[in-house]
């Protein structure tokens, strides 16, 4: 988000779930580089010669899915549980005219 200006009154809480999940999505792609250079499958397993996917490649899944939770709580602007768009007031919206 560097040299973007952000609108959003965000509370305390929204920052700080930001500020732990940057360094996860860094971490992410840090390791999206490495499986680049060492490819999707690398040596290991029991036997010699086996071949297993890159452990990096669930590390980064993993991580992403973590910092994807953390900001599905970061809200827009308006006071309260009802400031700005979540993922369930979104569906919610979606589906309210189907009843």
């Amino acid at each position: 988000m560097d040299g973007f200006e952000v609108e959003l009154e965000l509370e305390p809480a929204d920052l700080a779930a930001i500020d732990i999940a940057a360094p996860m999505l860094a971490r992410a792609a840090s390791l999206d580089d490495l499986v680049r250079r060492e490819g999707q499958m690398v040596p290991g397993g029991n036997r010699a010669g086996m071949f297993v996917l890159h452990p990096g490649i669930t590390e980064a899944r993993q991580l992403r899915q973590a910092a994807g939770a953390l900001l599905a709580k970061v809200r827009g602007e308006g006071d309260g549980p009802e400031r700005g768009h979540n993922s369930r007031s979104a569906a919610g919206a979606r589906w309210a005219g189907r009843r």
